[in-house]
């Protein structure tokens, strides 16, 4: 299940804040946002569809994999609620992968009724190791800039998945999208 991270809001998180005395473009900020939003989201369902081809899996199980191994442990309605379908749809798409050893059922350890869906960490194994070409890319990229500057960038991006993960989790929690 989503855990909180007990910040009151993403915007006062425990990263450093310094003060600038000039301000980034607005150009810059625009593509920025482009880049982190609808571009990388392409560009990872490209990546995820590329992945089920090579894994041999459908396209909805990789999907659901990877909402499971980066949020650890999914109520079965949280998770229909990320992909899109209705419960039934996540309960006949969690007997498949729990069938094929992906992940496994517990229940919630502090409301026995909600039940919990956890990866299955030998058997997503390959599901990670797909995607270890991602960190060599990193790697190779970040010799081009200078240690402080690659500094400034994770946290930069440590603060956007913040704000995501915040947002996911007032949604899924309330049903309420974020504001525009």
């Amino acid at each position: 299940m989503l855990h909180h991270d007990f910040i009151t809001h993403y915007a006062h998180a425990s990263a450093p804040q310094r003060p600038y005395p000039d301000t980034p473009r607005p150009e810059t900020l625009h593509d920025i946002s482009q880049m982190l939003g609808r571009q990388l989201a392409a560009y990872s369902a490209a990546s995820q569809s590329a992945l089920a081809q090579t894994l041999g899996l459908p396209l909805a199980q990789v999907k659901a994999l990877e909402l499971v191994v980066e949020f650890n442990a999914l109520p079965t309605g949280q998770l229909a609620h990320l992909l899109g379908i209705s419960a039934g749809g996540a309960t006949a798409l969690i007997n498949r992968l729990e069938a094929a050893g992906f992940v496994r059922r517990s229940r919630h350890s502090l409301d026995r009724r909600i039940v919990v869906i956890q990866p299955v960490e030998e058997k997503c194994a390959p599901l990670l190791e797909q995607r270890a070409w991602i960190a060599t890319e990193v790697a190779m990229l970040a010799r081009r800039f200078d240690a402080r500057d690659v500094e400034a960038v994770h946290a930069f991006l440590e603060q956007c998945v913040r704000a995501l993960r915040y947002e996911t989790q007032i949604w899924l929690e309330t049903g309420v999208a974020w504001q525009s």
